[in-house]
């Protein structure tokens, strides 16, 4: 009741920002959380393993809750100043780690471990980017400063600095190239 009035309240924004972390307080009251940790929207929290958020990690509202599941015995660790947009998933039965500043678009899907399989952690770099309705399966690893481009399947490691594109995702770089007519 009270967070429907919220909803329907146009709050200026310090009070939006405390509203947010209080949010946060209460939804990682079970996990360790870093300061200034928000979240403006619904985040779903099953942590009967071990939930670490890094300092300023920022969940975004939207459509459709992040989800963060940690199963008995599982790890899941999130890095500083961290960006999730709406409708996350991170699934950890043994272990995923995500580096500090990392980013995420709408529907992102994480886990190490699919239909009951074998646990293989799952791990991303400082400054990755992981974009909308891209899926990270077990036993990835993004280098610092990768990107995982929107859709993408991604099932092999992605180097430092590179990018993955497709489904199944194949690895490119970054770098803009010119050609030069002759």
């Amino acid at each position: 009741m009270v967070l429907d009035l919220l909803r329907r309240l146009e709050l200026p924004q310090p009070a939006r920002h405390v509203v947010s972390r209080l949010r946060a307080l209460w939804l990682f009251r079970h996990a360790a959380v870093g300061r200034k940790t928000l979240a403006a929207g619904h985040v779903k929290v099953d942590a009967r393993g071990a939930l670490e958020i890094g300092e300023g990690t920022y969940f975004v509202s939207g459509l459709v809750p992040c989800r963060l599941v940690v199963h008995p015995g599982g790890r899941l660790h999130i890095g500083s100043r961290c960006t999730f947009n709406y409708g996350v998933t991170l699934e950890a039965r043994r272990e995923v780690v995500i580096g500090d500043g990392c980013m995420f678009g709408s529907w992102v899907h994480i886990t190490d471990s699919i239909d009951g399989s074998t646990p293989k952690p799952v791990r991303l770099g400082a400054g990755s980017w992981v974009a909308h309705g891209a899926v990270i399966n077990p036993g990835v690893t993004l280098g610092e400063r990768a990107v995982v481009s929107a859709g993408s399947v991604v099932t092999q490691d992605v180097p430092a600095r590179m990018m993955a594109i497709g489904n199944p995702a194949r690895i490119a770089s970054q770098a803009l190239t010119r050609t030069e007519k002759t």
